[in-house]
């Protein structure tokens, strides 16, 4: 075989699963696909195909003007890497000054001292978990300290972890909705309360997941984000009055070293159920943020915006579990 496969392969209950690049998908018993399929060496090409997909260039470039932004203070949690490290970037590019904040010293530095380089403000807060009400409080002096308002909140910070249903325990539950629903809330309210309502306006960007309608292993997660996108619904009509706008952004799948470490059956998995046959890049996303706060963007609120590559048209694009 000579050129890759139209479609990736892969075996659902004795079914082989074809998704074409168009995004269609054909099933038939595993045992009658061609022959040419059966043989190990090019379905590993087709697997492998699955697994790298179609990649963004290398030297993407951003679509937003590098004033798109000026002036504009942002606070970006998880700002150190994966998309939060991509938003730093972007709005330092388009003009923002940027304060970035996270519990890990390190990654938070080494953006820092990039973008400075680069000639942008940015302020780091480091040892920063925004889990708890009194390193909020801290977080925002900080940031107030130094630029003396905040005109975006992207609430990026985030986590979760892979488990059925049945084995999130109260605790696991607890602890997801705690960083991903609690603390988003905690830190929101505070920025409008201290900066955006007096201040008399701003953004704030929550992020989601999709698709939006539910995702296997991964329910609890699921649930906390869909909060998030209620909340930027009832924020946008609630601080309308304080000209203060509130948006989520459900994203799909995104190629992150934190999304990575789910392992290469996950990645896969994620790549063959997208329509687009990829995953996203963390630009992609962050140039969407980044658009919300320019004057392109200045009359959307209280929607969600999906950046997914399609999955919430499609859904999962494989058969349900089978009953035992």
């Amino acid at each position: 075989m000579n050129a890759d496969p139209p479609f990736t392969l892969r075996e659902n209950a004795g079914q082989a699963v074809r998704t074409f690049r168009s995004g269609a998908v054909l099933l038939m018993p595993y045992a009658d696909r061609p022959q040419a399929e059966r043989n190990d060496e090019v379905r590993g090409r087709v697997i492998a195909s699955a697994i790298m997909g179609p990649r963004m260039s290398e030297d993407y470039r951003s679509p937003l003007a590098p004033d798109g932004n000026d002036g504009l203070v942002v606070l970006v949690t998880g700002g150190g890497t994966g998309l939060g490290r991509a938003i730093a970037r972007e709005y330092a590019r388009t003009g923002a000054r940027v304060a970035i904040a996270g519990r890990r010293p390190e990654p938070l530095e080494e953006v820092a001292s990039e973008l400075a380089s680069a000639g942008a403000e940015i302020l780091s807060v480091p040892g920063t978990d925004v889990r708890e009400p009194d390193q909020v409080a801290a977080l925002v002096d900080a940031v107030l300290d130094r630029f003396g308002r905040i005109d975006v909140l992207v609430n990026n910070a985030g986590g979760q972890f892979v488990a059925t249903p049945e084995a999130i325990s109260a605790k696991g539950w607890r602890a997801v909705h705690r960083l991903n629903v609690d603390a988003v809330w905690d830190l929101t309210r505070t920025v409008a309360e201290r900066s955006m309502i007096p201040g008399g306006g701003g953004l704030v960007v929550f992020i989601g997941f999709s698709p939006r309608r539910g995702i296997p292993l991964m329910v609890h997660a699921s649930a906390a984000r869909a909060a998030l996108e209620n909340l930027a619904g009832g924020l946008a009509i609630e601080w309308s009055r304080h000209r203060i706008r509130a948006v989520c952004v459900a994203t799909g799948a995104i190629d992150t070293d934190a999304f990575r470490a789910y392992g290469d059956d996950f990645v896969e998995e994620a790549t063959r159920t997208a329509p687009l046959g990829r995953i996203a890049s963390p630009e992609e996303v962050a140039s969407v943020i980044a658009f919300l706060s320019t004057s392109g963007g200045a009359y959307i609120t209280g929607t969600t915006i999906v950046v997914d590559g399609g999955n919430d048209a499609w859904g999962l694009g494989f058969p349900p579990p089978q009953p035992a």
